[in-house]
């Protein structure tokens, strides 16, 4: 998945939202998004990218809450963090 962390780094950063990256070994990375009272997750892999909220109710889990093949649909839901 050419290119996504960077795009999703431009974005988080041109919303001036806090965030931070944690690249594994692996190639995997996750990226952890502060919003206002939320919090955010979104795992990338080399098939999937992964988007999940964080709650006291649900917690963390390396299963993501939703996940995606491609960047376009992973996007449009992307984008609902900032609206």
């Amino acid at each position: 998945m050419n290119g996504v962390l960077e795009k999703i780094a431009s974005r988080l950063s041109q919303e001036n939202l806090r965030h931070e990256i944690h690249k594994f070994d692996s190639g995997c990375v996750m990226v952890d998004i502060w919003k206002d009272e939320l919090f955010y997750v979104i795992q990338i892999e080399p098939e999937m990218i992964g988007l999940s909220l964080v709650d006291e109710n649900t917690g963390f889990d390396t299963i993501p809450d939703k996940a995606y093949k491609d960047w376009d649909n992973f996007n449009t839901e992307f984008e609902k963090i900032f609206n």
